[in-house]
């Protein structure tokens, strides 16, 4: 098989390697910028690697033995300086403007929400660029140290019982996933394990995972999307999760989605909290339990949420009364179909789309509603750099990205645009 020597000169928007040999360029998974590198090419401008011949300065030791394997950590190859440096450059190519990067106050055990593949020989992750293989979570730094006790003893009892794994190739099988989420302020846990139709022993499962769950959640997954979730058919404990953020008390149910890296995201409520100000009422796209509109509620005399996801919108309702908030009401809805019906005027939005950005209907609808600031919060900042564009009358005044995925190429950011 033919093998080039490429010269890694920069990093596409995903987060590999860019390699040139020549004029042509090529895609290369776990090369960064300033590598030269031994690689296969593979069609479509990929080109996997086989070796290192000479390693960036900015290249570190990875410390997970299940690096280029696992899908996760892409990026844990690379010192942690070079990693906030190059998601800075994307922020800088992105707005035209130069802008510092915030570290994660933790790199290693920063996640509060891991979904892991449940297979025959292993419960993990997907491999990089692989559909059905799964590499173990063993060791796994991103969680806990306490999930891999979790996944040892899931995998005792799921053995034990008998329980076969989904076979996704074959379509057929029982176990799906299994997902861990903990409340890193409150220390509580919450296991959620996925099936096909059958039955589950819940409480004989809880019992194995003692301290370990504070709640155990069954969900039945029958169709042939490759999804984390289900319909809920039994639980032991509350059911849900409860996590605080800035004071402020959030009760989350089994999947409900909730800031993965609770740590930064204390950092950005604050960064929203200062640039905010006194308001008199304001509108939180995409709000989920009310993790934006609960912490901002002091500052405006009402705060509407509105969320597709109905559940998450009863527990925001719950979270306000938790929290002993009585200015904030939240309305069930997709925001496209949902933002137009709600009446009177806004004079601070505050969005929180999902990684495909605003709908075309939700940017409509914000440029008729024309409020003085709008506050955008993206975790994808390629899809938010051209929704801004196409929002009437406003300018960047500030941006502030933030890492909340150390060792991803993922980088969250903040912009605050002002009416001109």
């Amino acid at each position: 098989m033919r093998e080039l020597e490429l010269e890694i000169v920069a990093l596409d928007k995903r987060g590999a390697g860019i390699g040139k040999s020549g004029k042509k360029r090529y895609r290369v998974d776990y090369a960064y910028p300033g590598d030269k590198v031994l690689a296969t090419p593979m069609g479509r401008g990929r080109a996997r690697l086989v070796k290192v011949l000479e390693a960036s300065e900015a290249r570190v030791t990875p410390r997970c033995e299940h690096f280029s394997r696992c899908g996760s950590c892409r990026w844990q190859g690379l010192s942690y300086e070079a990693q906030l440096r190059f998601k800075g450059e994307v922020i800088q190519k992105l707005f035209a403007q130069e802008a510092q990067v915030k570290p994660s106050p933790k790199i290693w055990y920063y996640r509060n929400r891991m979904d892991f593949t449940i297979a025959s020989h292993a419960i993990g992750m997907r491999r990089y660029s692989s559909f059905a293989e799964v590499e173990s979570a063993e060791g796994c730094l991103l969680l806990s140290k306490e999930s891999d006790e979790i996944l040892r003893l899931s995998q005792e009892f799921f053995q034990e019982k008998k329980l076969e794994a989904y076979d996704i190739l074959a379509k057929k099988g029982f176990l799906r996933y299994l997902v861990v989420r903990e409340g890193k302020f409150t220390g509580q846990r919450l296991i959620n394990v996925v099936t096909t139709e059958g039955k589950f022993p819940v409480e004989e499962y809880a019992g194995t995972l003692g301290e370990f769950a504070n709640s155990v959640v069954w969900a039945v997954n029958d169709s042939l999307a490759d999804v984390s979730f289900g319909e809920i058919r039994a639980h032991t404990g509350e059911g849900y999760l409860e996590e605080r953020l800035g004071g402020i008390t959030y009760r989350i149910p089994a999947f409900s989605f909730f800031q993965t890296n609770p740590y930064q995201a204390e950092c950005l409520l604050a960064c929203v909290k200062s640039w905010l100000g006194g308001r008199e009422r304001l509108l939180d796209l995409y709000c989920g339990v009310g993790t934006f509109s609960l912490a901002l509620a002091d500052l405006a005399s009402e705060v509407v949420g509105i969320e597709e996801d109905a559940e998450a919108i009863e527990a925001a309702k719950l979270n306000a009364v938790l929290n002993d908030i009585n200015n904030a009401s939240f309305i069930a809805g997709k925001a496209e179909a949902t933002l137009a019906k709600v009446g009177g005027r806004f004079d601070a939005v505050l969005v929180d789309p999902p990684r495909a950005g605003l709908h075309p209907k939700v940017i409509a609808a914000l440029n008729k509603l024309s409020p003085e600031v709008i506050i955008y919060v993206s975790c994808n900042p390629y899809t938010q750099a051209e929704d801004i564009k196409k929002l009437e009358g406003y300018e960047v005044e500030e941006l502030s990205p933030f890492d909340m995925f150390p060792h991803t190429p993922h980088v969250e950011n903040i912009a605050l645009l002002s009416r001109r």
